[in-house]
């Protein structure tokens, strides 16, 4: 577990916080997505085969640490930054498990055919939720 959050937490900071961000386009959010899903795959056996009975039936706890990298894959998957609204997630900032509305601008500006434009409408729909 302590991995997997660690892994979590090193994939939002590269995301979120590095000096020289990473551009994506389609192919590369889809690729990144598949890589995500790979290191929760290999984290949540490694749950279920430690023998620990009472651990391995619960993996939620991977899930939960994936929770806000899912939610930046999801946006740099979509097709327009709009498409964000019918999520339902909320960007209050408050719930350690979803993306502050200041992450969620981060993460459309990594995607190389969003405009600046459509994210700035976006990202001020969400501040007035």
């Amino acid at each position: 577990e302590e991995m997997s959050l660690k892994s979590s937490e090193i994939i939002l900071s590269v995301l979120l916080k590095s000096e020289k961000p990473k551009e994506f386009n389609d192919w590369g959010a889809l690729l990144l997505s598949k890589q995500v899903r790979l290191l929760q795959n290999t984290f949540s056996s490694l749950v279920l085969g430690s023998g620990d009975m009472e651990e391995a039936c619960n993996t939620s706890s991977i899930l939960t640490q994936f929770n806000r990298v899912n939610q930046a894959v999801s946006i740099l998957q979509l097709e327009k930054p709009s498409d964000w609204l019918m999520f339902a997630y909320k960007a209050d900032g408050g719930d350690d498990t979803s993306l502050a509305a200041d992450e969620i601008k981060k993460v459309m500006r990594l995607r190389v055919d969003f405009s600046e434009e459509a994210i700035a409408t976006v990202c001020s729909q969400i501040s007035a939720n």
